[in-house]
């Protein structure tokens, strides 16, 4: 059975190396997504469901391919959310990649979408629930923009020079699209 700590976590240090390697027709392959059933009847991973998001927005943050390692007979509910959002999957097929904006245990990564937004994630690696505050200059975008959680599928709202994903938990994740207002 998966767990977090060993062939999950390490992606998050295995992909800044793997994107050294970029080239056309390059993918990176982050593995089999341990997204299968976490409860009931044939139990395949050992992820909570905040662990599975992270693990589906990270991937497609990276456009790997998108293919889960557990039989899809036993898939549970969540997971099958999960697996078959469209907004999160129209990043992993976005086909760019992402660049890492800040390392350790609270990461903020950004990918140039092709409509001209961007999407960004924010991961909290730690033990502890955490804020996480996004400073928009340092993902070279300026002015206004309008913020919407890709995974909530819900609108935030407008933003100014900075957004803060309030309360992540540990492992967890947010992924957000920036548009309008944005510097190329």
């Amino acid at each position: 059975m998966t767990s977090w700590s060993g062939p999950v976590d390490d992606r998050w240090h295995d992909l800044p190396d793997w994107l050294g390697d970029v080239r056309p027709n390059y993918w990176p392959d982050l593995d089999s997504m341990p997204i299968s059933n976490n409860t009931g009847v044939g139990i395949q991973d050992g992820l909570d469901d905040v662990e599975r998001q992270s693990v589906m927005t990270f991937w497609s943050m990276a456009s790997a391919p998108l293919y889960v390692g557990g039989d899809i007979y036993f898939l549970d509910a969540r997971a099958q959310s999960i697996l078959t959002n469209p907004e999160v999957i129209a990043v992993d097929r976005s086909g760019s990649f992402p660049t890492r904006v800040t390392g350790g245990e609270r990461q903020i990564w950004k990918k140039k979408l092709p409509d001209g937004s961007w999407a960004v994630a924010v991961y909290n690696l730690g033990a502890e629930a955490t804020d996480i505050d996004v400073d928009f200059g340092a993902l070279g975008v300026a002015g206004t923009v309008k913020v919407r959680d890709l995974a909530a599928r819900t609108d935030l709202g407008r933003a100014s020079g900075s957004w803060t994903a309030k309360g992540v938990p540990p492992h967890g994740s947010r992924i957000v699209t920036l548009s309008g207002g944005l510097r190329r």
